[in-house]
């Protein structure tokens, strides 16, 4: 059986459907979503220590002297602010398979064989494999395992751009069309 030297159009149409995001649309994004989270969680962290600090000035009838922290409720308080950020982050970067950054830059990211990337996916790409295993390989190598996961593409030189992430989970960051 000899395969038909003239591609079908339903075969050109997903050739064109994507085209491989370029390492400055990538780093632009990522340069955009950390500057894009660090106002939000200073917000966070004035409005939780001012609410703390008048909560505890309260609890001890209006003296500022002797105030004690009870660092449980401090815990608590604080992982409640955290948690709160992180899932308005996924449920933003789920939503499409696009962080804020990447949404302003035109790029998404897909799975190598060209499917979309869906909740399932872009949740173990986004928050497992990048903020829990790649954050906590990074904290034991004191930042080596981001900053060599990040400059991948550039080190490696390889055709499909993918940083260290990519490669575990088959995923590509494409241009939007």
């Amino acid at each position: 059986m000899q395969q038909d030297p003239n591609p079908s159009d339903s075969e050109q149409q997903q050739k064109l459907d994507w085209e491989l995001a370029n390492y400055n649309r990538r780093a632009t994004a990522w340069l955009i979503d950390i500057l894009s989270l660090m106002p939000l969680m200073f917000i966070l962290w004035v409005a939780f220590g001012t609410t703390l600090l008048i909560g505890l000035y309260i609890r001890n009838g209006g003296e500022w002297t002797d105030i004690s922290f009870d660092m449980p409720i401090i815990f608590w308080i604080a992982l409640g602010l955290f948690m709160t950020l992180l899932v308005a982050w996924w449920l933003l970067t789920l939503r499409n398979g696009q962080t804020p950054g990447k949404q302003i830059v035109g790029i998404r990211v897909i799975k190598d064989d060209g499917e979309p990337s869906g909740w399932g996916y872009t949740f173990l790409r986004e928050f497992v494999i990048k903020f829990l295993l790649m954050g906590f390989c990074s904290v034991l190598t004191l930042g080596v395992v981001l900053l060599v996961d990040y400059l991948w593409p550039l080190l490696n030189r390889s055709e499909k751009m993918q940083t260290l992430h990519d490669k575990l989970l088959g995923t590509l960051v494409v241009r939007n069309r």
